[in-house]
């Protein structure tokens, strides 16, 4: 089931008190003038409601990328958010495809169980300014 959110799709759930992680939707925002992605934090009631009615687990360790009625994680989630914002990033994201999917997930859960330690964490979610708030659910 996918909620009321049929005309929404590219969502970025993300761990809303990880400073890797809110870097990295400012990254995205900033690389994304159209306003194609949407984002919640993962410790949202939007996100618990979302995820666990389409049968989703979420440990708070993963990225989760919503995108076309379909749920992305890890390595996978990040290189569709790169491949969806065009330019640079889309070479990126070719580039690093070529890694085995073991590789890069390896890779990708080594940081996300050491980015408190390496990044640091807030004792809040990030709270959006005006200007990107109604992209945030």
């Amino acid at each position: 089931m996918i909620s009321d959110l049929n005309d929404k799709s590219n969502i970025i759930f993300f761990d809303g008190v990880c400073n890797l992680c809110n870097f990295w939707v400012k990254y995205v925002v900033r690389n994304d003038p159209d306003g194609v992605f949407y984002f919640s934090s993962l410790q949202s009631e939007f996100a618990t409601n979302f995820l666990m009615e389409n049968n989703i687990k979420s440990d708070l360790e993963t990225i989760i990328f919503f995108t076309e009625k379909r749920f992305l994680k890890e390595s996978d989630a990040v290189l569709a958010i790169l491949f969806k914002i065009g330019r640079f990033n889309r070479l990126l994201s070719r580039v690093i495809k070529l890694l085995p999917p073991k590789l890069r997930d390896g890779l990708y859960n080594f940081v996300s169980r050491k980015r408190y330690r390496l990044f640091g964490k807030k004792e809040y979610c990030m709270i959006p300014n005006e200007s990107i708030k109604k992209r945030f659910l």
